[in-house]
């Protein structure tokens, strides 16, 4: 009898099934022309592609906003098995797809991908197709599909033995690494764009003469040209890449117009003396970096209307060596680390090492030094000793600059600091009130002067007939100079939005 009970209790699940299948297969669907799909967006728009490197995926919704049932008798990528596209819908991946029911209030999930062919053109293109959706009711809906092509010359592990030339033809895609040796000299056309996979590096052992122009800049910046979110670029984001490392054995590298951005660090420079000059920085900048931007080791160098912001390390650490910054920017309100470096940090001894580091000649002038903390200038200059004197060791520069320090505002040492005006968070201007746009929340920054900046006439004319412009191009006047790399310009408040 028990056994019987089990046979009709499972035979009843059987056909309770069955019956749910059926009355599935026999669903009432509309066919009324009025009852359409909505779609969560009408086109899936995916930023500039490279040529053959597979794009994220893109997802969409559609729904079924209708209190009856709906069926998709047909969805259709229009450009079918040739397209550069791919999709899935509801988890079946094709060119074509049939009966696809939806019923009253539901919805379902349409992913997109894309990989773009070559066509060996030097300039963008643009790449378009359509997802078609057929109703049973005699009703077509589209959703397009665009994209924007780029062909580009990869690089997979090279290594530069001779004098080599970048050219601004292409963007260059960079796998593995780019060395430079040291027979070598790497030469970057204006205009020319070098992207970066994760963690890649350019390692120079040569030379690197990197020369822009104001309207053609040279960008290092990371690989990835798509978003985390909507409202935000990867290319907003640090450690997309590695970035450049100039080593012992290069000497005389030239940046001009050059943009350096979103990497591990920005330019390592290693120094073995202080004799042959390393490295020369003009009308350039790195930014957003999560360690330092600008690190230099024992090196001889110059830097000129130039910009160094954002850094989770420091936006410009030195361990000895002898060099100047004039009309520089050094500006740091990393959003990324809640414990970051300062804006400028400078070091002659390590004591762990219980190694000297010798400062022959660091000279800040005209220049800005700020950001989100109390104090932007540290570091640890050690003149004497109990047993040693090491003033000539130690020597270093501050004069007509504005500095975020609050421990110098209170004490300043004359010595080494001349014709400074202290910021601190009881000044008119602090901090990020100094620019045009600190934005946190779309991660924007602008460092171009506010009307309120305090940078603003403090400069000294010294080195006006050297830069009579500034890194826009924009002219100084004689009668009100302004500290940092810009000069103050009139601008609409709205562009602080």
């Amino acid at each position: 009898m028990k056994k019987n009970f089990k046979t009709w209790s499972i035979a009843l699940i059987l056909m309770t099934v069955m019956s749910i299948w059926s009355c599935t297969d026999n669903q009432n669907f509309s066919t009324n022309p009025n009852h359409r799909l909505e779609f969560s967006t009408d086109t899936v728009a995916f930023d500039t592609l490279f040529t053959e490197v597979s794009s994220a995926t893109k997802a969409f919704l559609i729904y079924n906003r209708n209190k009856a049932d709906l069926r998709i008798a047909q969805a259709t990528l229009s450009g079918g098995e040739s397209s550069p596209y791919r999709v899935n819908i509801d988890g079946l991946a094709g060119t074509t797809f049939s009966n696809l029911s939806l019923r009253g209030g539901d919805s379902m999930f349409v992913f997109v991908e894309a990989t773009i062919d070559p066509r060996g053109e030097n300039t963008p293109f643009e790449v378009k197709d359509s997802l078609l959706f057929a109703l049973e009711g005699g009703v077509t809906q589209q959703v397009l599909l665009t994209a924007s092509g780029q062909d580009v010359t990869v690089l997979r592990s090279v290594v530069i033995t001779a004098d080599t030339t970048l050219t601004a033809e292409r963007p260059y895609l960079i796998y593995d690494s780019l060395k430079v040796l040291d027979s070598a000299t790497l030469y970057i056309e204006p205009g020319a764009q070098l992207y970066f996979a994760d963690k890649v590096e350019l390692q120079v052992y040569g030379r690197i003469e990197a020369v822009g122009t104001a309207d053609s800049l040279i960008i290092f910046r990371g690989a990835r040209t798509d978003r985390m979110f909507s409202y935000l670029p990867y290319d907003r984001l640090s450690a997309q890449w590695g970035g450049i490392t100039l080593h012992e054995s290069s000497t005389d590298n030239l940046f001009v117009h050059c943009d350096i951005h979103s990497g591990t660090y920005g330019l390592r420079a290693k120094g073995s003396d202080i004799v042959e000059h390393k490295v020369t920085m003009h009308n350039s900048q790195i930014h957003n970096v999560n360690e330092d931007a600008l690190q230099l080791m024992l090196c001889k160098a110059a830097f000129t209307n130039s910009l160094f912001t954002n850094a989770g390390g420091h936006c410009v650490n030195i361990l000895g060596g002898q060099m100047d910054f004039v009309h520089c920017t050094m500006a740091n309100f990393f959003p990324w680390k809640s414990e970051r470096g300062v804006a400028v940090n400078i070091v002659n001894y390590i004591e762990e090492e219980n190694t000297l580091y010798p400062l022959l000649g660091v000279n800040f002038i005209n220049s800005i030094i700020t950001g989100s903390k109390e104090d932007e200038l540290m570091g640890i200059v050690v003149a004497k000793t109990d047993t040693t004197d090491w003033s000539e060791y130690a020597q270093y520069h501050f004069s007509h600059s504005l500095i975020n320090s609050w421990k110098e505002a209170r004490d300043p040492d004359t010595l080494h600091f001349s014709h400074i005006v202290w910021e601190h968070k009881d000044s008119t201007a602090y901090g990020n009130t100094n620019f045009r746009t600190i934005d946190y929340s779309n991660f924007i920054f602008d460092f171009h002067l506010d009307s309120l900046s305090v940078a603003r006439g403090i400069a000294t004319d010294e080195y006006l007939d050297l830069l009579p412009y500034d890194k826009d191009e924009q002219e100084r006047l004689i009668e009100t100079i302004d500290a940092g790399c810009y000069q103050y310009v009139e601008y609409a408040k709205e562009e602080k939005k």
